[in-house]
Protein backbone atom coordinates (compact mmCIF):
# COMPACT_ATOMS: atom_id res chain seq x y z
CA UNK A 1 0.00 0.00 0.00
CA UNK A 2 1.24 3.92 -0.38
CA UNK A 3 0.14 6.49 1.44
CA UNK A 4 0.97 10.10 1.74
CA UNK A 5 2.23 10.12 5.51
CA UNK A 6 2.75 7.35 7.91
CA UNK A 7 2.68 7.88 11.67
CA UNK A 8 4.19 5.89 14.30
CA UNK A 9 2.14 5.71 17.68
CA UNK A 10 -1.46 6.62 18.49
CA UNK A 11 -0.59 9.12 21.49
CA UNK A 12 -1.96 12.61 21.87
CA UNK A 13 1.18 13.60 19.51
CA UNK A 14 0.39 10.96 17.14
CA UNK A 15 -3.86 12.09 16.81
CA UNK A 16 -3.19 15.48 16.44
CA UNK A 17 -0.72 15.15 13.76
CA UNK A 18 -2.91 13.34 11.59
CA UNK A 19 -6.08 15.52 12.71
CA UNK A 20 -3.51 18.82 11.56
CA UNK A 21 -2.33 17.09 8.31
CA UNK A 22 -5.64 16.67 6.90
CA UNK A 23 -6.87 19.61 7.73
CA UNK A 24 -3.52 20.92 5.87
CA UNK A 25 -3.85 18.11 3.04
CA UNK A 26 -7.53 17.71 2.52
CA UNK A 27 -7.07 14.81 -0.04
CA UNK A 28 -3.84 12.84 1.85
CA UNK A 29 -4.05 9.77 2.20
CA UNK A 30 -2.72 9.04 5.74
CA UNK A 31 -2.04 5.63 8.27
CA UNK A 32 -1.08 5.60 11.84
CA UNK A 33 0.32 2.68 13.09
CA UNK A 34 0.18 1.39 17.11
CA UNK A 35 1.58 -0.95 18.32
CA UNK A 36 -1.43 -1.73 21.21
CA UNK A 37 -4.98 -2.55 21.24
CA UNK A 38 -5.38 1.34 21.91
CA UNK A 39 -4.23 4.04 21.94
CA UNK A 40 -4.30 5.23 25.65
CA UNK A 41 -2.10 2.50 27.02
CA UNK A 42 0.93 4.91 27.75
CA UNK A 43 1.86 8.37 28.04
CA UNK A 44 -1.69 9.96 26.78
CA UNK A 45 -3.86 7.56 28.84
CA UNK A 46 -1.60 8.08 31.81
CA UNK A 47 -1.41 11.74 31.71
CA UNK A 48 -2.39 13.79 34.66
CA UNK A 49 -4.81 15.55 32.60
CA UNK A 50 -3.51 18.82 33.30
CA UNK A 51 -3.53 21.92 30.59
CA UNK A 52 -0.51 23.61 31.39
CA UNK A 53 -0.09 27.32 30.89
CA UNK A 54 3.96 27.45 29.71
CA UNK A 55 4.90 29.63 32.62
CA UNK A 56 7.73 27.09 33.20
CA UNK A 57 9.79 26.90 30.61
CA UNK A 58 12.89 28.97 29.41
CA UNK A 59 12.00 32.05 27.26
CA UNK A 60 12.20 31.12 23.51
CA UNK A 61 12.61 27.02 23.81
CA UNK A 62 10.29 25.23 21.88
CA UNK A 63 8.25 24.21 24.78
CA UNK A 64 7.73 27.66 25.70
CA UNK A 65 6.79 28.72 22.61
CA UNK A 66 4.32 25.44 21.64
CA UNK A 67 3.11 25.41 24.90
CA UNK A 68 1.41 28.74 25.02
CA UNK A 69 -0.24 27.98 21.95
CA UNK A 70 -0.81 24.86 21.69
CA UNK A 71 -2.81 24.84 25.30
CA UNK A 72 -5.57 27.96 23.97
CA UNK A 73 -5.95 25.48 20.69
CA UNK A 74 -6.57 22.28 22.83
CA UNK A 75 -8.85 23.93 25.71
CA UNK A 76 -10.77 25.36 22.29
CA UNK A 77 -10.90 21.73 20.93
CA UNK A 78 -12.34 20.34 24.69
CA UNK A 79 -14.91 22.94 24.61
CA UNK A 80 -16.26 22.77 20.93
CA UNK A 81 -16.80 18.62 21.44
CA UNK A 82 -18.11 19.45 24.69
CA UNK A 83 -15.66 17.84 26.39
CA UNK A 84 -14.83 17.33 30.50
CA UNK A 85 -12.86 20.19 31.61
CA UNK A 86 -12.35 21.88 35.20
CA UNK A 87 -11.08 25.16 34.88
CA UNK A 88 -9.79 25.56 38.21
CA UNK A 89 -6.91 27.80 38.27
CA UNK A 90 -3.38 26.76 39.70
CA UNK A 91 -1.79 27.84 42.86
CA UNK A 92 2.08 27.34 43.53
CA UNK A 93 3.74 27.16 46.90
CA UNK A 94 7.21 27.79 47.91
CA UNK A 95 8.43 24.84 49.95
CA UNK A 96 12.03 25.91 51.03
CA UNK A 97 14.27 28.71 51.12
CA UNK A 98 15.56 27.41 47.73
CA UNK A 99 11.98 27.29 46.30
CA UNK A 100 11.12 30.70 47.60
CA UNK A 101 14.33 32.28 45.90
CA UNK A 102 13.07 30.69 42.68
CA UNK A 103 9.69 32.28 43.13
CA UNK A 104 10.70 35.60 41.09
CA UNK A 105 12.44 33.68 38.37
CA UNK A 106 9.48 31.58 37.85
CA UNK A 107 6.96 34.61 38.11
CA UNK A 108 9.18 36.53 35.14
CA UNK A 109 9.42 33.08 32.99
CA UNK A 110 5.69 33.35 33.43
CA UNK A 111 5.35 37.21 32.01
CA UNK A 112 7.91 36.55 29.22
CA UNK A 113 6.24 33.96 28.05
CA UNK A 114 2.71 35.76 27.67
CA UNK A 115 1.05 33.44 30.45
CA UNK A 116 -1.45 35.56 32.82
CA UNK A 117 0.04 35.43 36.48
CA UNK A 118 -0.23 36.85 40.23
CA UNK A 119 1.57 37.28 43.50
CA UNK A 120 -0.77 36.44 45.86
CA UNK A 121 -0.57 36.77 49.89
CA UNK A 122 -0.08 33.39 52.37
CA UNK A 123 -3.46 34.65 54.48
CA UNK A 124 -5.23 34.87 50.49
CA UNK A 125 -3.77 31.24 49.50
CA UNK A 126 -5.37 29.87 53.20
CA UNK A 127 -8.68 31.81 52.72
CA UNK A 128 -8.98 29.79 49.17
CA UNK A 129 -7.34 26.89 50.12
CA UNK A 130 -7.74 25.74 53.67
CA UNK A 131 -6.25 22.55 53.48
CA UNK A 132 -3.21 24.18 51.89
CA UNK A 133 -0.21 25.03 54.43
CA UNK A 134 1.78 27.97 52.97
CA UNK A 135 4.64 28.38 54.92
CA UNK A 136 6.07 31.70 53.36
CA UNK A 137 4.65 34.72 52.36
CA UNK A 138 3.16 34.48 49.12
CA UNK A 139 3.13 32.29 46.56
CA UNK A 140 1.89 32.22 42.70
CA UNK A 141 -1.71 31.95 41.06
CA UNK A 142 -2.31 31.29 37.33
CA UNK A 143 -5.97 31.23 36.48
CA UNK A 144 -5.25 29.18 32.98
CA UNK A 145 -4.45 25.86 34.18
CA UNK A 146 -7.32 23.38 33.41
CA UNK A 147 -7.37 19.85 33.86
CA UNK A 148 -9.25 17.85 31.18
CA UNK A 149 -9.70 13.87 30.78
CA UNK A 150 -7.00 12.75 28.93
CA UNK A 151 -8.74 9.54 27.59
CA UNK A 152 -11.96 10.99 26.30
CA UNK A 153 -9.83 13.66 24.69
CA UNK A 154 -8.11 10.77 22.93
CA UNK A 155 -11.01 9.08 22.14
CA UNK A 156 -12.52 11.73 20.50
CA UNK A 157 -10.03 12.89 18.25
CA UNK A 158 -9.72 8.85 17.34
CA UNK A 159 -14.29 9.53 16.16
CA UNK A 160 -13.22 12.97 14.58
CA UNK A 161 -9.97 11.00 12.48
CA UNK A 162 -12.48 8.20 11.04
CA UNK A 163 -14.79 10.78 9.98
CA UNK A 164 -11.47 11.89 7.71
CA UNK A 165 -10.98 8.19 6.84
CA UNK A 166 -7.59 8.25 8.90
CA UNK A 167 -7.29 4.50 10.17
CA UNK A 168 -5.21 3.25 12.94
CA UNK A 169 -3.59 -0.01 12.50
CA UNK A 170 -3.71 -1.78 15.82
CA UNK A 171 -1.65 -4.16 17.11
CA UNK A 172 1.24 -3.18 14.55
CA UNK A 173 4.93 -2.97 15.68
CA UNK A 174 7.56 -1.22 13.42
CA UNK A 175 10.49 -2.88 12.83
CA UNK A 176 12.50 -0.96 10.37
CA UNK A 177 12.17 2.21 8.39
CA UNK A 178 14.23 2.16 5.22
CA UNK A 179 13.77 5.58 2.99
CA UNK A 180 9.85 5.52 2.63
CA UNK A 181 9.43 1.82 2.94
CA UNK A 182 8.28 1.28 6.27
CA UNK A 183 8.48 -2.53 7.70
CA UNK A 184 6.29 -3.72 10.21
CA UNK A 185 5.13 -6.71 11.63
CA UNK A 186 2.10 -7.63 9.35
CA UNK A 187 3.03 -5.78 6.27
CA UNK A 188 5.15 -3.64 4.07
CA UNK A 189 3.79 -0.49 3.10
CA UNK A 190 5.89 3.23 1.49
CA UNK A 191 5.02 6.57 2.43
CA UNK A 192 6.20 9.86 1.10
CA UNK A 193 6.85 11.04 4.79
CA UNK A 194 6.95 9.13 8.13
CA UNK A 195 6.63 10.24 11.67
CA UNK A 196 8.08 8.62 14.17
CA UNK A 197 5.70 9.64 17.16
CA UNK A 198 6.54 6.38 19.07
CA UNK A 199 6.86 7.93 22.73
CA UNK A 200 8.67 5.00 24.90
CA UNK A 201 10.44 3.39 21.89
CA UNK A 202 10.67 6.43 19.53
CA UNK A 203 14.91 6.06 19.93
CA UNK A 204 14.49 2.39 19.37
CA UNK A 205 12.87 3.13 16.17
CA UNK A 206 14.98 5.67 15.22
CA UNK A 207 18.19 3.59 15.49
CA UNK A 208 16.78 1.15 13.24
CA UNK A 209 16.02 3.68 10.41
CA UNK A 210 20.29 4.49 10.59
CA UNK A 211 19.32 7.56 12.66
CA UNK A 212 22.62 8.97 14.14
CA UNK A 213 21.91 10.62 17.52
CA UNK A 214 24.14 11.21 20.36
CA UNK A 215 21.01 11.34 22.93
CA UNK A 216 20.69 8.13 25.13
CA UNK A 217 17.34 6.98 27.03
CA UNK A 218 16.33 7.38 30.21
CA UNK A 219 12.80 6.06 31.96
CA UNK A 220 11.71 7.94 35.00
CA UNK A 221 8.52 6.16 37.00
CA UNK A 222 5.75 8.43 38.30
CA UNK A 223 3.56 7.06 40.87
CA UNK A 224 0.76 9.06 42.65
CA UNK A 225 -0.72 8.43 46.18
CA UNK A 226 -4.45 8.48 46.52
CA UNK A 227 -6.37 10.71 48.96
CA UNK A 228 -8.89 8.47 50.82
CA UNK A 229 -10.57 11.07 52.84
CA UNK A 230 -13.57 11.92 51.07
CA UNK A 231 -13.81 15.43 53.03
CA UNK A 232 -10.43 16.56 51.80
CA UNK A 233 -10.92 18.94 49.21
CA UNK A 234 -9.25 21.43 46.98
CA UNK A 235 -10.76 23.58 44.34
CA UNK A 236 -7.63 24.53 42.77
CA UNK A 237 -4.27 22.82 41.53
CA UNK A 238 -1.62 22.93 43.97
CA UNK A 239 2.17 22.64 42.71
CA UNK A 240 5.47 23.47 43.96
CA UNK A 241 7.78 26.07 43.23
CA UNK A 242 9.86 24.11 41.39
CA UNK A 243 13.85 23.72 40.98
CA UNK A 244 13.83 25.12 37.12
CA UNK A 245 17.10 23.22 36.49
CA UNK A 246 15.47 20.27 36.08
CA UNK A 247 12.40 18.86 33.67
CA UNK A 248 10.25 17.72 36.91
CA UNK A 249 7.31 19.89 38.75
CA UNK A 250 7.57 18.19 42.30
CA UNK A 251 5.00 16.33 44.04
CA UNK A 252 1.45 18.52 43.61
CA UNK A 253 -1.73 17.66 43.89
CA UNK A 254 -4.24 16.40 40.62
CA UNK A 255 -8.11 15.23 40.49
CA UNK A 256 -10.15 13.99 38.33
CA UNK A 257 -13.46 13.85 37.09
CA UNK A 258 -15.10 11.55 39.46
CA UNK A 259 -13.66 13.74 42.65
CA UNK A 260 -10.58 11.66 43.30
CA UNK A 261 -7.55 13.74 44.42
CA UNK A 262 -4.60 12.22 44.00
CA UNK A 263 -0.55 13.70 45.16
CA UNK A 264 2.29 13.08 42.57
CA UNK A 265 4.27 12.04 40.50
CA UNK A 266 7.54 10.47 41.93
CA UNK A 267 10.65 10.77 39.47
CA UNK A 268 12.06 7.06 40.20
CA UNK A 269 14.72 5.73 38.02
CA UNK A 270 13.46 2.64 36.66
CA UNK A 271 15.01 -0.53 34.28
CA UNK A 272 12.14 -1.02 31.80
CA UNK A 273 10.27 1.22 28.88
CA UNK A 274 7.06 -0.52 30.04
CA UNK A 275 7.81 -1.03 34.09
CA UNK A 276 4.37 0.09 35.67
CA UNK A 277 5.10 -2.23 38.62
CA UNK A 278 8.85 -3.37 40.26
CA UNK A 279 11.81 -1.62 38.62
CA UNK A 280 13.20 -3.94 35.99
CA UNK A 281 11.67 -4.73 32.51
CA UNK A 282 10.78 -7.83 30.81
CA UNK A 283 14.21 -7.75 28.71
CA UNK A 284 17.00 -8.29 30.41
CA UNK A 285 19.67 -6.93 27.67
CA UNK A 286 17.54 -3.58 28.37
CA UNK A 287 17.34 -4.31 32.50
CA UNK A 288 20.96 -4.18 31.99
CA UNK A 289 22.19 -1.39 29.68
CA UNK A 290 19.57 1.13 31.30
CA UNK A 291 21.12 0.20 34.57
CA UNK A 292 24.41 1.06 34.02
CA UNK A 293 23.73 3.42 31.89
CA UNK A 294 21.60 5.02 35.32
CA UNK A 295 24.55 3.93 37.49
CA UNK A 296 27.27 5.74 35.57
CA UNK A 297 25.30 8.94 36.07
CA UNK A 298 24.64 8.31 39.45
CA UNK A 299 28.37 7.63 40.87
CA UNK A 300 29.47 10.79 38.73
CA UNK A 301 26.22 12.64 40.24
CA UNK A 302 25.67 14.25 36.15
CA UNK A 303 23.16 16.55 36.17
CA UNK A 304 22.95 15.91 39.75
CA UNK A 305 21.41 12.72 39.35
CA UNK A 306 22.49 11.14 41.97
CA UNK A 307 20.94 13.55 44.63
CA UNK A 308 17.72 13.65 42.69
CA UNK A 309 17.70 9.59 43.21
CA UNK A 310 18.61 9.99 46.46
CA UNK A 311 15.54 12.60 47.31
CA UNK A 312 12.84 10.19 44.74
CA UNK A 313 14.29 7.14 46.91
CA UNK A 314 12.79 8.65 50.24
CA UNK A 315 9.57 9.60 48.60
CA UNK A 316 9.33 5.27 47.92
CA UNK A 317 7.79 5.13 51.42
CA UNK A 318 4.73 6.32 53.14
CA UNK A 319 6.38 8.39 56.04
CA UNK A 320 9.40 9.77 53.58
CA UNK A 321 6.53 11.21 51.11
CA UNK A 322 3.79 11.69 54.03
CA UNK A 323 6.52 14.26 55.29
CA UNK A 324 7.28 15.79 52.32
CA UNK A 325 3.96 16.81 51.31
CA UNK A 326 3.25 17.81 54.93
CA UNK A 327 5.22 21.33 53.32
CA UNK A 328 2.28 22.03 50.97
CA UNK A 329 -0.87 20.35 52.42
CA UNK A 330 -2.48 20.21 56.12
CA UNK A 331 -5.48 18.41 57.37
CA UNK A 332 -4.28 15.47 56.03
CA UNK A 333 -3.27 11.97 58.00
CA UNK A 334 -0.55 9.46 56.49
CA UNK A 335 -3.34 6.65 56.71
CA UNK A 336 -5.42 8.49 54.59
CA UNK A 337 -2.93 7.66 51.93
CA UNK A 338 -3.01 5.15 49.78
CA UNK A 339 -0.51 4.31 46.63
CA UNK A 340 -1.99 3.90 43.53
CA UNK A 341 -1.71 1.25 41.49
CA UNK A 342 -3.69 2.54 38.56
CA UNK A 343 -2.10 5.95 38.26
CA UNK A 344 1.16 5.04 37.53
CA UNK A 345 3.32 6.60 34.45
CA UNK A 346 6.80 6.31 32.26
CA UNK A 347 8.43 9.39 31.74
CA UNK A 348 10.03 9.56 28.16
CA UNK A 349 13.14 11.55 28.98
CA UNK A 350 16.65 11.41 27.19
CA UNK A 351 20.10 12.10 28.11
CA UNK A 352 22.50 14.52 26.25
CA UNK A 353 26.39 12.74 27.22
CA UNK A 354 27.86 16.14 25.64
CA UNK A 355 26.51 18.62 27.78
CA UNK A 356 25.52 15.98 30.55
CA UNK A 357 22.32 16.79 31.64
CA UNK A 358 18.86 15.62 31.22
CA UNK A 359 16.95 16.96 28.23
CA UNK A 360 14.92 19.75 28.43
CA UNK A 361 13.32 20.86 25.93
CA UNK A 362 11.16 18.47 23.15
CA UNK A 363 14.06 17.35 20.76
CA UNK A 364 13.29 16.17 16.51
CA UNK A 365 15.23 15.07 13.77
CA UNK A 366 14.76 14.92 10.88
CA UNK A 367 15.80 12.51 7.74
CA UNK A 368 15.01 12.42 4.16
CA UNK A 369 12.07 10.95 4.10
CA UNK A 370 10.90 10.41 8.22
CA UNK A 371 10.91 13.05 10.88
CA UNK A 372 11.61 11.72 14.54
CA UNK A 373 10.28 12.96 17.71
CA UNK A 374 12.97 12.28 20.14
CA UNK A 375 11.91 13.63 23.63
CA UNK A 376 8.27 14.57 24.04
CA UNK A 377 8.48 15.16 27.35
CA UNK A 378 5.81 17.43 29.49
CA UNK A 379 4.05 20.08 28.35
CA UNK A 380 3.79 17.89 25.64
CA UNK A 381 0.26 16.61 26.02
CA UNK A 382 -0.90 20.49 26.37
CA UNK A 383 0.92 21.49 23.75
CA UNK A 384 -0.11 18.86 21.41
CA UNK A 385 -2.17 21.12 19.03
CA UNK A 386 0.40 23.34 18.18
CA UNK A 387 3.35 20.79 18.15
CA UNK A 388 1.63 18.49 15.36
CA UNK A 389 2.01 22.07 13.07
CA UNK A 390 5.38 22.48 14.23
CA UNK A 391 6.43 18.71 12.98
CA UNK A 392 4.59 19.68 9.74
CA UNK A 393 6.47 22.71 9.23
CA UNK A 394 9.67 20.49 10.28
CA UNK A 395 8.99 18.33 8.02
CA UNK A 396 9.20 21.10 4.87
CA UNK A 397 6.64 19.19 3.41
Amino acid sequence: MKYDFAIIGSGIIGLTLAFKLKQKFINSNIIIFEKETNSISHGSGRNSGVLHSGIYYEPGSLRAKLCTRGVKELKEYIKSENLWIDECGKLLLPTSEVSFSNLDNLYDRAKKNGVKIDKIKNKDIEHLEPNVNCQFDYGLYVPFTSVADPNEVSNSLIKNLKKMNINIEYNTKILKIDEKKLITNNSMITAEHIFNCAGLFADEIAKNSNLKFRYSFLPFKGKYWKIKNKNFKLKHLIYPIPDLRYPFLGLHSSHNRYGNFYIGPSSTPVFGREQYNGFFGKSFKENINLFFNFGKKIVFNENRLRSLAMKELSLLTKRGFFNEINKMFKNLKPNELELSNQKVGIRSQIFDPNKKNLVNDFVIINQKHATHVLNAISPAWSASFAFAEHLIDEANL
